[in-house]
Formats: C-alpha cells, structure tokens, sequence
C-alpha cells in the first residue's frame, strides 16, 4: 500500500482514495460540459490557440493589469522582446491547445457529436498556424509564440503534445489532410534530430534535450512515412537504453548518489523534489506511445518498469483535495515524504535567479489533472486498481475553481501571489482528456 505524508502525519492512504474516488455532488459529464464551455468562451485566442493561463480575477486572458504594484512575475532570459502578459498566455499554448485537442477527440468517440470533431480540427488549424510561424526560422520548429508572435523558444514537451495530437487525429482525416499531418510530424522531429538534439532554452545555450525524448517521436515519424533513417534513429537510441530507466525520475537520482545534496537538503536531513506531474506526464505519455505501437519490442518489459517507477515517484506529492504539493521533502532515512514549510532553500544563482525559484512553498497546485491523464494512460499498460482510483479522485475533486495553478496564497512570498490568482490551461485541457480517455476505457460511466 502506497502512502503520502505531510510532516509526520500520513495524509492519504490507497483505501482513502478509493473512499474519495466517489461520484460527486454534481455529474462528472455535466462538470466535464461547463469546462469546455469554459474553454471555448474565454480560453481560445483569435486563432483558436488554448491560452496557457487566465487571469482568475477577472475570468479572461492575462494583461499587464494582472500584476498588481509590487509583484514580480516571471521572466525569463530569451523573453526581453515580450511583457510578463504575453509569457503567461503564451508559453504552453502548445501543450494546451493539443491536450484540448485530445480529450474533444476523446469525446467524440464517446458521444459522436459532430462539434466536438469540428472543433478539433479547429484546433488543428491552430496548431497548423503556429508551425507555419515556426519556418521563419526553419520547416519543423514549433515555437513559443508570446504575444502571439514568433519567437526562437521551443521545448521538446511542446513538440511532444502536439506531435501526439496530430497521430490520433490522422484516423479521421481525409485524403487531403493525412499528407499535410504526416509532413508535419515527419518535420517536427528532424528538426531535432538534424540538430542532434541541441537546441538553446532560455538561459541555456546549445543544451542537450533528453534523448529519451524522441524516441517516441522517432518511431512516430516512421509510422507516418518518414522513412527508415527514423527506424534507424529510434533503434540506435533504443539501444543506448536512454528509457530503459525513468528519463524525469526526480527522486531517483539523488537516493543513487548522482547528485549532490544542497545545503537546505542536508538542513532539513531530507531531499527536495518538485513539479512531479510534469515529470510523471510526459514520462507516461512517451512510454504509452511505444508499447501501443512496438509492443513485442524486446524492450517493452523494461518500458513498463519504467512507468510503474515514475508513477510512484510522481504521486509522491498527491494531496488529499486531489490537487498535489508543488514541493515535497522525502526524508534521507525514512523514505517518507512531508510537506515543506515556506522557506528560501537556495541564493540566487546566475540567470535563473527569479524570485520565485528561490522559495519553497509546500503549497498546493491545481495541475494534478495532469497526474490525473497520466493514471488513465497507465492504467492500459499496468493494470492496478490503485492507479484507476487515483484518477477518480483527482478529476472527481476538482472543479473549475480548484484548476488554479497554485493555491495557498498565504505560503507565497507577498510579491508572487499574483501566481495563486491565473487558472492553468494545462489543468483545465488535461481534466478534460482524462476524463473522456477515461470514459472510453470505463473509469469514468456516464451515469456518474
């Protein structure tokens, strides 16, 4: 049995998710329809590009009036040419508009409305207009179009989305759009691959990406006529066993002695680990991609391995309200984790010396939906009724207003509270693929 912590007082146990897993107050389908009208009346950008954040003040995009005096928003080096605003709605609007793209493909499979089709397609034509932007700079760059403009920043987690709303979408495209779809996968990893997967980020330069990665994509650019130098890739890759283990593990690492503890680690005799859903997402995504479509690989086995270890470690942080702790602590004895308390655990150090990667918080954040996905992908491959109920009770406990970023103002430093008022497009897209990929594989029924 599987538990999460906080401090010394177990907080959620497996028999308690499974207890909190219930049908809720209001139907999951009905809920499921008000996110959608949600997103298609305020989330969608004139292009019909899912905005990564909203202002949860006023309910609509992200303006420099969302920074109150005194606040201090993100900004990152790579970014001077953009406001804060133009970061905030724009910086995963890859990610967001093809995991919207995902759960309304999810839902026409369900229900066969033609709108849910017609506006994934729409949000074809979104992700279509990003990476036509993307060839002022080359053919298969996708990037981060803040203020709606192109920029040279990119990230594999955006090709990754996107890459994969394009291969489910191909079932139902026609003789016109199927050569337009393959191209487009096809580019959008050569374009790395011809880079041997370098590519700046921010305040890194000519930055190794993970080559664990692509190999996903690789495979995938085979599959849509790429040709055999993508087998070939994915095959040498492969072999270089860079997925054979937990390519996010966050824990991992450190309890091997690969890193070296910071100062705060050995203060509080416990190591700090964060962000576990988007570790645990993509990390799921990648491997659920490779054993649906290479499933007698003499590596498959592996594969699942690695995705049970990445499960456990990401749900590490799974609070009790069905969002997660954005920071946990894992004791260096016990294995325990606790939440932490607000505190600065490092300086400021070089170009990412932003505030607000400066403090821990032990708050909470509302893109456990993220979490949510994952355990409705995983349940395909590792069968665990454990996994079933963590996604029950994650997209069971939260509603509109729960799929804020971060909550817990108080735990913030004064100057970033403005972080704790901006609901995430990334919750609110990924709730809605989890809850109609769950309802094609009957987590979720329709009289819940």
């Amino acid at each position: 049995m599987s538990l999460v912590y906080t401090s010394e007082v177990i907080l959620i146990s497996t028999s308690e998710i499974k207890e909190k897993a219930g049908i809720p107050g209001t139907k999951l389908v009905e809920r499921a329809r008000e996110i959608e009208s949600w997103v298609e009346d305020r989330f969608l950008d004139p292009q019909g590009i899912v905005y990564t954040y909203l202002d949860a003040k006023t309910g609509r995009l992200v303006t420099d009036k969302t920074f109150a005096p005194g606040q201090t928003p993100i900004h990152l080096p790579g970014t001077e040419a953009h406001t804060p605003a133009e970061w905030h709605n724009y910086e995963n609007c890859g990610m967001t508009t093809a995991a919207y793209m995902q759960g309304l493909l999810f839902r026409y499979a369900v229900e066969k409305d033609p709108a849910a089709l017609a506006r994934a397609w729409r949000c074809f034509e979104a992700l279509k207009y990003v990476y036509e932007m993307g060839k002022q700079l080359e053919e298969g760059f996708f990037p981060k179009i803040y203020g709606n403009r192109f920029s040279e920043q990119t990230s594999t987690d955006q090709v990754l989305y996107v890459m994969l709303a394009l291969d489910h979408l191909y079932q139902y495209a026609g003789e016109t759009e199927k050569p337009l779809i393959d191209r487009m996968i096809v580019n959008l990893i050569r374009f790395w691959m011809k880079r041997q997967y370098r590519y700046k980020y921010f305040w890194h330069q000519d930055m190794l990406w993970p080559l664990g990665r692509f190999t996903s994509l690789l495979l995938m650019a085979y599959r849509h006529g790429g040709g055999e130098e993508f087998k070939t890739e994915y095959d040498r890759l492969l072999a270089m066993g860079v997925n054979d283990g937990p390519l996010e593990a966050r824990l991992a690492p450190k309890l091997r002695g690969e890193r070296e503890p910071l100062p705060y680690e050995i203060k509080h005799n416990a190591w700090l680990i964060g962000e576990l859903q988007g570790a645990v997402s993509m990390e799921v995504m990648e491997l659920d991609y490779m054993l649906r479509n290479d499933p007698s690989n003499g590596r498959s086995a592996q594969w699942k391995k690695s995705m049970r270890q990445i499960w456990d470690e990401g749900t590490l942080a799974l609070a009790p309200d069905g969002t997660m702790y954005v920071h946990v602590l894992v004791d260096m004895k016990s294995g325990k984790p606790r939440r932490p308390d607000p505190e600065r655990f490092r300086e400021s150090n070089g170009p990412d010396d932003w505030i607000g990667f400066q403090y821990v918080t032990g708050g909470r954040g509302g893109d456990s939906p993220f979490v949510g996905r994952s355990a409705v992908q995983a349940d395909v491959h590792l069968h665990d009724p454990e996994i079933r109920n963590v996604a029950r009770l994650i997209i069971a406990s939260l509603d509109k207003e729960m799929l804020k970023t971060y909550h817990d103002p108080d735990r913030y430093l004064p100057e970033l509270r403005h972080r704790t008022e901006l609901y995430s497009g990334d919750g609110v897209a990924n709730w809605l693929w989890a809850y109609w990929q769950g309802r094609v594989q009957g987590i979720f029924a329709a009289s819940e």
